[in-house]
């Protein structure tokens, strides 16, 4: 579901700037009106719904439209009441003030078609303007029945709908249908300008064609801004389109030239006639009447169209009748009186519409008289030649229109020979290779343009995802900077740290807690001052401790400090010495406690004493003792050893200290160096971030370029936009696959043309089947690429067939005497002035008896008459059928043609060749008769059995036609041996003794060939007048010496001027026996007085000829 108040769009007129309070407490001086407008589709689902259901007929259909605007979902009067409360609920207004000050009007949802609706253009596209535009291009491709059906989508005059009245009916087009103006005529919107009392309708009338001249002095080569406000406009386009295709169809098929197809032709004629319908009735030009001036006429008022009412008083003399008072609008031709007044400028004439009564009438008149398109007289054949079905099978195999194929069969052949017609079409075959490359390489240039589209936007895409990393990158250099001021605040900690343990005292230069940082823009034109600045701030030069000597001895491939030195090379030796030898001691006190005692008497002078001495006690206690003082001197030594140690360790401990200390001190400068480098690394991150934004506005940019958008650089600069871009390439192979398919063809047609005449010149059964020009060249999966050169190809071929079977043939010439071969015909042309004559096969069996495929090459005429030396004996000749012997084949064994169905035989109808001699000697009707012309000389190529016609001036004679002894047909033609010559002479032997079949035929003028019977008989007395006339053996012709003659029927024919000579039977002669006597006295005698008489009449002025028929007998 629709929400029935979304997309509304607001018009509203009216001056708020009277307004300073709210709106309760202002006096309202002037009413509001807004107007709210449908700003989307109503109807898009159930088109496109109709669309998939019915396809085309359903989408375009009226009634469906106004089924539509009928619907009862979309109530127009709901609707409107809707509009209503939406306006008031939004816009604050109470309902008791609305009709006060303020006036609401919605418009319903329908199918706009309203000038300036939102939707209204798009309307006009979809249902008027893009149907007629394909009709048109149909009509314009020679594919008549499809344009047909697209036009009646939009104007159908074959339309008998009932229930929709005349006119409208015809017009499947809402807009045409119900017009918002009835007044169709120029004359009478113009006449509006000059009226000042008008009705509604007028008014409405007046104001569109006011838009439409303004739109027009605007934009005066827009013809659309008129008929915009004038839909009368685009329905008289549309009736004339309509014409035009129903016109040139007929055409195309009266050009055929066949029964089938001039019927049909006829019936499109009659439809465009019905469209017509009566001629308008043609006006008289005015008689002179005295011009106003400028000033004159801005007198009398110009009016808005820049034209002025003039009054009709005394240019009618008389005027008796009343004038009509039905309405002044209708459209029916109304009488003027002198009491009226018209426009001073009259509308001029349409010339084109008048041009359509012209052109129809002169197609129907050349169709009920017998004529073709360029109306020339000619019989047609009853059915239209044979289709060969397995052509049509492989032209539908290849996709080819089957209708197509089949208009093209019975097209006369062209003017021209084939070999310059292969040459023609090796050229537009050239030019359709010329093309398929110009496609290939739009297709190309197009797909680059495309992939350098699809790459500006992947790297647009590419970009803005760097532009986050970029972005992150910069952060992270600040963070790295930030973290660097931390380890520097931890390697100051240190530092102080160990100056601290070290007893040292803070310097004066000592690092400071905290280092602001400036994160100024640093660039190649600063950074010498800014890394100055840098310097000075970041890399401080911290006082590092100078290590005192250190003495050192070396024991073995140790480096050992004195005291580390004497605990381990002097006290822990000579406390190990003194372990052992109090070990030693111990050992001993031991051994000796297993000592005995010994009792000793010391008697000095004999005066002593004796005592027991414990000798292992104490001995053992001696040991001890020893031993005793061996452990104190192993722990002292080991206590110096000690202290020796702890000394060596404190004095390391200090180093190790002093060498934190400098290492702090070290790091510290380090990372004042390493800040100086992030801050650094910053700008170069922030800079590689804000170049990247900079390119990815550059690449936006390069894109809108390559979109071929106009835009102002952020430097500043106007640039156009790339004019070879996609779209450009797309428009290029639409119209190059366009040209390139019509050009192919084209192309096509006229190797087909040029297969088709070679075919008809060289007339060989190995040439006719042979396919040399196909239907599969155009693969429109592959937008045809290629067709150019694989038709190149087959029309060498065709060329090279052409040499190889353009063998010469026999080379004729046959002299054909009118009086001869149809003496009535020739008293007809002398009489008056026209005649038929029927050239047989026979004739020219006669002379050459074997032959056929006789086509001839040239045809001239002489015309042995008495005329003047100036004189011009202007005969036209021409070719009304030809037939061609194809075959020389014998059917069932019989030579003579079996019906008109024999398929030895092709003939030709319809295409009317002839020519207009000017003189009476072998006059070919050519300036200069050249066998090697690129066009066919007139009759080349057409049978030699044929049937003419041949006339002459009827009204204005300029010789006098009596005089015509003969007419000679000059036949020179090319023919080719082929059939048994006894068979042909035996068939000429049977024909000439056919009785009333023969066709041999004599004719004697009384006046001239018995000039003395004649002066005998008008210089008698009319009781005594005689005449007898007397045929010898060798008036007969020469091959009917030594053969029998049998006589037949005898005639006399009087000429009257100006009428067609009537034969008169002459009765009462016995054939037999004058043949009788023509073989025995080679000579008979003819009383012919009474019949002479009766010919003459009372006219014995008038030639009198004899007609006499027989046969030749073995």
């Amino acid at each position: 579901m629709k929400p029935r108040n979304t997309g509304l769009f607001i018009h509203e007129t009216g001056d708020r700037s009277k307004t300073s309070e709210p709106v309760r407490a202002l006096h309202i001086e002037r009413k509001f009106s807004y107007s709210f407008e449908n700003f989307f589709h109503p109807f898009v689902g159930e088109l496109v719904e109709k669309l998939n259901r019915e396809s085309l007929p359903g989408l375009l259909d009226p009634k469906f439209h106004q089924d539509l605007k009928k619907d009862a979902n979309h109530n127009p009067a709901i609707e409107n009441q809707e509009t209503v409360d939406f306006f008031y609920k939004n816009y604050g207004y109470e309902q008791p003030e609305r009709s006060e000050f303020v006036s609401v009007v919605g418009f319903p949802r329908e199918i706009d078609l309203r000038e300036g609706g939102p939707y209204a253009n798009y309307n006009w596209e979809l249902f008027f303007h893009i149907p007629l535009t394909i009709a048109v291009h149909l009509s314009k491709n020679q594919r008549f029945a499809e344009a047909q059906r697209w036009f009646h989508f939009v104007f159908d005059p074959t339309c008998n709908d009932t229930t929709v009245s005349r006119p409208a009916r015809f017009w499947k087009f809402l807009a045409f249908r119900d017009p918002t103006c009835n007044i169709t005529q120029i004359d009478a919107l113009l006449a509006l300008f000059s009226q000042s009392d008008l009705t509604a309708e007028q008014q409405r009338c007046r104001d569109s064609l006011q838009r439409g001249l303004e739109e027009l002095q605007r934009k005066p080569f827009q013809p659309h801004v008129v008929a915009r406000t004038r839909h009368v406009a685009y329905q008289y386009s549309v009736v004339m389109k309509y014409l035009d295709n129903l016109i040139a169809w007929g055409d195309s098929l009266f050009r055929q030239d066949t029964i089938e197809a001039i019927n049909e032709a006829m019936q499109l004629y009659v439809l465009a006639v019905n469209i017509l319908g009566e001629r308008p009735q043609r006006i008289p030009p005015k008689g002179t009447v005295r011009p106003l001036t400028f000033a004159k006429l801005k007198d009398q008022g110009l009016d808005r169209g820049g034209n002025a009412l003039g009054n009709l008083e005394g240019k009618f003399v008389f005027n008796l009748g009343l004038p009509r008072t039905e309405s002044r609008d209708s459209d029916e031709t109304e009488p003027l009186f002198g009491i009226g007044r018209t426009l001073y400028f009259c509308i001029p004439r349409n010339d084109k519409i008048l041009g359509y009564w012209d052109l129809v009438a002169d197609r129907l008149f050349k169709i009920r008289h017998c004529m073709n398109i360029e109306g020339v007289v000619r019989q047609l054949a009853l059915f239209d030649p044979p289709i060969d079905p397995g052509m049509l099978v492989k032209a539908a195999a290849a996709g080819i229109d089957v209708t197509a194929i089949v208009s093209g069969l019975n097209q006369p052949i062209g003017p021209v020979r084939s070999l310059f017609l292969i040459q023609k079409a090796l050229e537009l075959a050239g030019e359709v290779r010329g093309l398929g490359g110009a496609l290939l390489a739009a297709i190309e240039k197009g797909d680059g343009e495309q992939l350098a589209l699809l790459r500006q936007g992947h790297e647009i895409k590419i970009q803005q995802m760097q532009q986050e990393v970029r972005f992150l990158q910069w952060k992270q250099s600040e963070e790295s900077t930030e973290s660097l001021l931390r380890s520097r605040a931890s390697a100051l900690d240190r530092y102080r740290y160990y100056q601290r343990v070290l007893g040292l005292e803070s310097e004066s230069d000592a690092p400071s807690d905290s280092l602001p940082l400036d994160r100024g823009a640093l660039t190649e034109e600063n950074f010498e001052e800014v890394y100055e600045t840098l310097v000075g701030q970041f890399d401080e030069t911290v006082s590092t401790i100078n290590y005192p000597s250190l003495a050192t001895k070396q024991d073995g491939r140790l480096h050992l400090h004195e005291g580390e030195y004497a605990e381990l090379n002097e006290h822990a030796d000579r406390a190990f010495a003194a372990r052992i030898s109090a070990a030693g001691a111990e050992a001993i006190a031991a051994a000796s406690a297993f000592l005995p005692d010994l009792e000793v008497k010391l008697a000095y002078w004999g005066v002593g004493t004796g005592t027991w001495i414990p000798v292992g006690r104490l001995a053992a206690d001696i040991g001890r003792a020893v031993s005793s003082g061996f452990q104190v001197w192993a722990s002292v030594e080991e206590e110096l050893g000690r202290n020796a140690a702890k000394t060596a360790s404190y004095e390391r401990r200090a180093d190790e200290w002093m060498l934190q200390a400098n290492l702090a001190a070290r790091e510290l400068m380090q990372i004042g160096r390493q800040i100086i480098g992030s801050l650094i690394s910053e700008q170069i991150a922030k800079h590689e971030y804000e170049n990247l934004k900079k390119q990815i506005v550059q690449s936006n940019e390069v894109l809108a370029f390559l979109n071929g958008e106009s835009q102002t650089l952020s430097t500043g600069e106007e640039v156009p936009g790339k004019f070879s871009t996609r779209d450009l390439y797309v428009w290029m192979q639409g119209e190059l696959t366009r040209l390139y398919y019509e050009y192919y063809r084209f192309a096509f047609d006229t190797a087909r043309k040029a297969e088709r005449t070679m075919k008809h010149e060289l007339m060989r059964p190995e040439v006719d089947a042979a396919d040399f020009i196909k239907f599969n060249y155009w693969d429109g999966g592959r937008k045809g690429l290629l067709s150019g050169e694989v038709l190149s190809l087959d029309i060498k071929r065709m060329e090279m067939a052409y040499h190889e079977h353009h063998r010469r043939e026999y080379e004729l010439t046959k002299h054909l005497s009118l009086r001869q071969l149809d003496p009535l015909a020739l008293l007809n042309l002398k009489a008056s002035g026209l005649c038929e004559v029927t050239v047989p096969e026979w004739l020219f069996d006669l002379d050459n008896p074997g032959h056929y495929l006789r086509r001839m090459k040239n045809v001239s005429l002489s015309i042995p008459s008495v005329t003047g030396p100036y004189t011009s004996v202007s005969c036209t000749l021409s070719l009304l059928k030809s037939s061609i012997r194809k075959s020389p084949i014998l059917k069932d064994g019989d030579y003579p043609r079996q019906g008109s169905e024999d398929d030895r035989f092709v003939d030709y109808f319809g295409t009317i060749q002839s020519i207009v001699t000017s003189s009476a000697n072998n006059d070919s009707g050519m300036f200069e008769t050249n066998l090697r012309d690129e066009r066919f000389l007139p009759f080349e190529g057409s049978g030699a059995i044929s049937t003419w016609k041949l006339e002459l001036p009827h009204e204005f004679r300029q010789f006098n036609y009596d005089t015509i002894s003969d007419v000679v047909l000059h036949i020179r033609y090319t023919a080719r041996q082929g059939i048994d010559r006894n068979l042909v002479v035996e068939d000429l032997k049977d024909r000439v003794a056919t009785e009333n079949a023969s066709g041999l035929a004599l004719l004697f003028s009384l006046k001239h060939d018995f000039p003395t019977e004649w002066h005998r008989f008008f210089s008698a007395p009319p009781a005594s007048q005689h005449f007898s006339a007397s045929i010898r053996r060798d008036y007969f012709p020469y091959f009917s010496q030594g053969r029998g003659i049998a006589l037949e029927a005898f005639q006399l024919i009087g000429l009257k001027k100006m009428e067609r000579p009537t034969p008169h039977a002459i009765t009462g002669l016995n054939a037999a026996a004058l043949s009788a006597d023509l073989e025995e006295y080679q000579a008979f005698d003819l009383e012919l007085t009474d019949d002479v008489r009766s010919v003459l009449g009372d006219d014995t002025d008038i030639p009198v000829f004899l007609l006499m028929t027989y046969r030749i007998e073995e």
